[in-house]
């Protein structure tokens, strides 16, 4: 008996795999849906009403048997005096969620460089911007749409000490006029050994702490106030101060004057402590970013009045960067009075915030406090009015559950931004689909 000629099987395989560029595109592709592009379903309704449902406020407020009036893309009315339209049957209306710190949108296949926008190389780069790397159409943007992440703040990868700027954008849109909602919100800053690596970057703690003393030494002086009481603006003094001649000496002097927040990234807490005092001597606009060990320095960051984008939550003690990780975090700087915003740090596994939420309540922290910080908190903290909000004159942006978002079994229904509905259609979806029933052989 003849034995197979490998060469030949090859050939019959590409002849196979050749032969599908003559299939029709949208068997490839699947069907040319705009939907699958820009995320959105329809066009912005001029009215419509939600009637008998849970609605669920940005501060954790349950309102049984209410409703929600929209007109023209903003809430017009909440509560239990709104009826008729349609008819929820008791589903929860919740407030669009915001990823707090996050990559979501800048790499596709994290094992393949090729798909990777979600670093620059020079350790110290206050010019690089998330968003030039930013894919609007990505596919991990439906797959967290879809459950109920509505906006999410974008930053390149941890690494070096000036990693670049951060974006506020939105999981819907196609394009990147529609889905930016903030270019650039935010200079990350990378503190511990995050900081250290990098083309140019330092070697250790040392390195990092003299070389942040030495970006404000050689940033512009920051322009002086004048106007009646002290008043003024930046513009009324510009005549007077020296004008910067690169773009970075601009991202600098904003930092410096605080029209521009810096986003400290440190776990270890003696890293945070560290942090606070370069805010606090340097008199800039700072959060801390990831905060993994924040409960052991909780009353410093409440006397600091900084805010902490935290997470992800389910951050372990398997790294001497944060050995005192902790489940109960959340609740202990809750219970310290610091403000406090959920981030997913990640990407395609952004989808799981709303759990990671959950099990921060299950340790310790109130649900009415967990739905603030999935929610509004993010807001609050960055400078972003009416972001994460669900109250009349709002945006109308939220989402319809079966059940308490922050259970696991609670499925996302339907999603809406600015009062349209979005696709729920996500690569996964259409796989499922097409590949649920095959055809006899």
């Amino acid at each position: 008996m003849p034995v197979p000629d490998p060469l030949l099987d090859r050939r019959a395989v590409l002849g196979l795999l050749g032969a599908g560029l003559a299939l029709p595109r949208t068997l490839l592709a699947g069907e040319l849906d705009p939907a699958a592009f820009t995320g959105f379903l329809d066009a912005p309704r001029p009215s419509f009403t939600l009637s008998n449902a849970t609605v669920l406020t940005h501060d954790g407020r349950v309102l049984p048997q209410s409703g929600i009036q929209v007109e023209a893309g903003r809430v017009v009315a909440l509560g239990p005096a709104v009826s008729g339209g349609e008819d929820l049957g008791g589903d929860w209306l919740v407030p669009g969620l915001v990823d707090a710190g996050c990559t979501l949108g800048m790499f596709d296949i994290g094992a393949e460089p090729s798909t990777r926008d979600d670093r620059d190389g020079p350790s110290i780069s206050p010019t690089a911007r998330a968003v030039d790397g930013f894919h609007p159409r990505s596919e991990t943007l439906a797959v967290a749409r879809v459950e109920g992440i509505t906006h999410a703040l974008i930053h390149p990868q941890l690494q070096g000490l000036v990693p670049g700027r951060a974006a506020l954008v939105r999981t819907a849109g196609g394009t990147l006029d529609s889905s930016v909602r903030r270019a650039s919100l935010a200079l990350v800053v990378c503190f511990g050994k995050a900081g250290t690596g990098g083309e140019g970057g330092v070697d250790s703690r040392i390195g990092v702490a003299r070389a942040l003393r030495a970006l404000i030494e050689e940033a512009p002086e920051p322009r002086p106030l004048t106007g009646r009481g002290g008043g003024g603006s930046w513009r009324e003094n510009s005549a007077k101060a020296a004008t910067p001649e690169t773009e970075s000496e601009r991202v600098l002097l904003h930092l410096r004057e605080r029209r521009l927040k810096v986003l400290a990234a440190a776990d270890r807490a003696d890293d945070i402590e560290r942090a606070l005092d370069w805010f606090d001597k340097n008199d800039l606009d700072g959060v801390i970013l990831g905060g993994a060990e924040a409960w052991m320095v909780a009353g410093q960051l409440a006397d600091a009045g900084v805010g902490v984008l935290l997470g992800p939550v389910t951050t372990q003690p398997d790294s001497f960067s944060h050995l005192h990780a902790r489940y109960e975090n959340p609740a202990l700087l809750h219970a310290a009075g610091v403000p406090f915003a959920f981030r997913s740090g990640g990407n395609h596994f952004a989808r799981q915030l709303r759990i990671h939420a959950g099990i921060a309540t299950a340790h310790g922290l109130p649900h009415e406090a967990a739905v603030h910080a999935l929610t509004a908190s993010a807001g609050t903290i960055l400078g972003v009015p009416g972001l994460g909000r669900l109250e009349p004159g709002a945006a109308a942006t939220f989402f319809r559950a079966t059940g308490d978002p922050l259970q696991p079994r609670s499925r996302v229904r339907q999603v809406w931004m600015a009062g349209r509905r979005t696709s729920m259609e996500t690569r996964q979806t259409r796989l499922r689909d097409q590949f649920s029933s095959l055809p006899p052989r």
